[in-house]
């Protein structure tokens, strides 16, 4: 599969089968990740790739609890549902849609590592490495889908982020923005589920022509 067709078929998986990963993939998956661009060759980034078992296990179990949390935030409650019946629900949603990343023999955890080379800008810096560790999760993705394998972006690990950095080990001033499951999908999924499609807009609507105001189709 070439470079354009990996990112147009790239999509978000959330259901993965128990079938292995070597470590001869994993670890070019990352090496090709970090051939990403990096602002002034700083390299503030750096990968973790997790297979040992136990920590999986305990990660995954993380991610989900992080995710009922996230579905508890974001989706309003029934009427007349009571906090803890909500949160009930929450838990059983994020079983039912990302449960079965607990499967998936890898874990890939993207993190920023300031390297401090501006410090009289120290916002333009993490902003700009901020990007380059969002450049280099897109070359995972994108040759992960390459290979016939899955991944998602994930945030779900910052509702405990303390405890997911203390299993890896993480210093404090090190970031982790983001995070994502590593495996063969049960399937790849040719569209996006219909809540999200509703809510998608059409690419003309957000390219503009010389300058802000001229997209090449209206919003409305």
């Amino acid at each position: 599969m070439d470079a354009l067709q990996a990112i147009i078929k790239r999509r978000s998986v959330r259901r993965y089968t128990d079938e292995p990963v070597s470590d001869e993939t994993i670890q070019e998956l990352c090496r090709i990740a970090l051939l990403a661009p990096t602002d002034s060759m700083s390299q503030a980034w750096s990968l973790i790739a997790v297979t040992d078992a136990g920590t999986r296990e305990a990660l995954s179990e993380l991610v989900i609890d992080g995710g009922a949390k996230y579905f508890a935030q974001m989706r309003p409650p029934k009427e007349g549902t009571s906090a803890a019946e909500h949160s009930a629900w929450a838990r059983e949603y994020a079983e039912g849609a990302i449960g079965s990343m607990r499967k998936a023999p890898a874990w890939i955890a993207g993190l920023l590592v300031p390297r401090n080379l501006m410090p009289n800008a120290k916002d333009v810096e993490r902003d700009a490495n901020m990007t380059s560790v969002g450049f280099m999760f897109e070359n995972l993705m994108v040759a992960a889908r390459a290979m016939g394998l899955g991944t998602v972006p994930m945030v779900f690990h910052r509702f405990h982020e303390q405890r997911f950095k203390d299993l890896l080990d993480i210093p404090d001033e090190v970031e982790v923005p983001l995070l994502s499951p590593l495996g063969v999908p049960e399937e790849f999924p040719t569209s996006l589920p219909p809540a999200l499609q509703k809510i998608r807009r059409p690419w003309k609507t957000l390219v503009h022509t010389d300058g802000w105001g001229n997209p090449l189709q209206s919003a409305d």
